[in-house]
């Protein structure tokens, strides 16, 4: 039977190793949830700009969309494409009324068209045909 100093030393390793295991937990969890909050945070902010934007005319929205998602965070021109749809996808279902295939309208590719020649991204609209092909 171990003396009453071994238990000790045994049950102080063992309340410090809790411990460690604790902090550690709550660190990698607490660096997740703020991670999540400033993307949530980030994708409200861009969802009201775009609001706000689409009020002036959709070509105006979608180039406020192609600023706010710019080429310089996105190693490829699929991502950032990628990136487009979720957003829009997020915003058609935020606005009443919008039917689910908006994105696929004439109407829509037309104003997706003029606002990449307007912010001089005319390599967005191959693009964005390219990934809606791939999708069908």
């Amino acid at each position: 039977m171990a003396s009453d100093r071994k238990k000790a030393k045994r049950a102080k390793r063992a309340k410090l190793k809790a411990k460690e295991t604790r902090v550690s937990r709550k660190v990698v969890n607490d660096d997740g949830a703020e991670t999540l909050r400033m993307l949530g945070e980030g994708m409200v902010s861009l969802l009201f700009k775009l609001a706000e934007a689409e009020v002036i005319s959709m070509v105006e929205m979608l180039k406020t969309l192609m600023i706010e998602t710019g080429q310089a965070e996105m190693a490829y021109l699929d991502d950032e494409v990628d990136y487009q749809v979720i957003v829009l996808t997020a915003y058609g279902q935020r606005i009443e009324g919008r039917p689910e295939d908006w994105m696929e309208e004439p109407a829509f590719l037309e104003a997706y068209a003029a606002a990449a020649r307007g912010v001089g991204r005319s390599e967005l609209i191959e693009a964005w045909q390219d990934a809606h092909v791939l999708e069908d």
